[in-house]
């Protein structure tokens, strides 16, 4: 009984050892802080301010906290404010997902401003729809992208077909 609970023990020991060094690899796995280009415009509307790199991480990093590593970020305004395009990178799609994912079970848990209107299966990919702010919100995976745009109701359609297209 006593070898059984020494085996459980060294057993348990190696496994929070390699979990601690999967951790510090994918943690320390993320490239430096790089700007992922956005478009010009958007639904007729030009950019009139963006964040790119290690300013637009934080910025992302204080509405969902640090919880997944993000390898880079930038943030659009188009217009008067009429939409903001947020796109974040994580070092795999697994990532991607997983930050996917976690806004979905946080916005049904009814933490958020936001209120879940449907989900649109776009080639295969789920996009989630949602109201709040008085915009019209739509959130999605891009392979290692999440991509997420704010925009006003009178131009959702248009943005989001150009924006599904910018990021496949």
């Amino acid at each position: 009984m006593k070898r059984i609970f020494a085996i459980g023990l060294i057993t348990v020991g190696i496994l929070l050892t390699s979990g601690a060094l999967a951790w510090v690899y994918f943690n320390n796995r993320v490239e430096p802080a790089a700007a992922l280009s956005l478009p010009d415009s958007i639904a007729g509307l030009p950019i009139t301010s963006y964040t790119t790199g290690q300013e637009a991480i934080t910025e992302v990093e204080k509405l969902h906290g640090k919880a997944f590593p993000i390898s880079l970020a930038s943030i659009g305004v188009y217009g008067n404010y009429e939409i903001t395009l947020w796109a974040t990178g994580a070092p795999s799609e697994t990532f991607a997902a997983e930050m996917t994912n976690a806004m979905q079970e946080k916005i049904a848990a009814g933490n958020s401003p936001f209120t879940p209107m449907n989900e649109i299966n776009n080639n295969g990919r789920k996009v989630h729809v949602l109201e709040g702010m008085g915009q019209r919100h739509y959130y999605f995976q891009s392979e290692k992208l999440v991509i997420w745009l704010a925009v006003d109701p009178a131009l959702a359609d248009t943005a989001i077909q150009q924006t599904l297209e910018l990021y496949p």
